[in-house]
């Protein structure tokens, strides 16, 4: 399905606090199945909410992230989804909901998606938790210096993060397209999310 007809069917909204995602969540985590929310580029010196607080919240409510698309110069929307029982789940979302789960915060779907997820093999679980950097990416750093200089000015947290989002790849051509996605913003400097 396109992404264009995506957001035809699926809401987008903007919310400026961890709160009101909360609120938005508490209000809709069971009548709708998707939501796009919006979010402002640190330049743009507007209020949005980070990508570790989107998911923690999420995750209370039986929901997730997908995918990541840039808008324009100052906005990106990432697509949210309830989960359904037949999820699984990676390492580190598990570990964020044991966190919010000990600490009460999760809604009765939540909890019921959050329990089915640990009955389940993560879907990362062949994925080493500190990657080393492949073959064909290393293959593409030498053909572009400037994005391996760029890539190795990111932080450890965040090399990590491609890394795993690279190995999660599931098609050839998938790891291709996320291959030059980290060359095309470590050249520039910039990050993917």
């Amino acid at each position: 399905m396109s992404q264009a007809l995506l957001m035809g069917k699926t809401k987008q909204i903007t919310v400026y606090s961890r709160d009101q995602w909360r609120k938005w969540l508490k209000k809709n985590h069971l009548v709708e199945e998707s939501v796009f929310l919006i979010s402002y580029k640190k330049h743009t010196g507007k209020d949005s909410i980070n990508h570790k607080t989107q998911i923690e919240e999420a995750i209370c409510f039986g929901w997730i992230d997908t995918t990541v698309k840039r808008l324009d110069e100052d906005r990106f929307h990432r697509r949210f989804v309830k989960r359904s029982v037949n999820a699984t789940w990676s390492k580190n979302t598990l570990s964020y909901g044991e966190t919010l789960y000990k600490n009460g915060k999760m809604s009765a779907y939540g909890k019921k998606m959050f329990l089915l997820g640990k009955q389940k093999k993560p879907i990362d679980h062949d994925i080493p938790d500190f990657p080393e950097v492949p073959g064909d990416l290393k293959k593409a750093f030498a053909k572009n210096k400037r994005a391996k200089v760029g890539f190795e000015a990111y932080s450890p947290s965040t090399k990590k993060s491609y890394l795993r989002w690279l190995f999660r790849a599931k098609r050839e051509d998938t790891r291709a397209k996320r291959i030059q996605q980290i060359i095309d913003a470590a050249s520039q400097g910039q990050k993917l999310w």
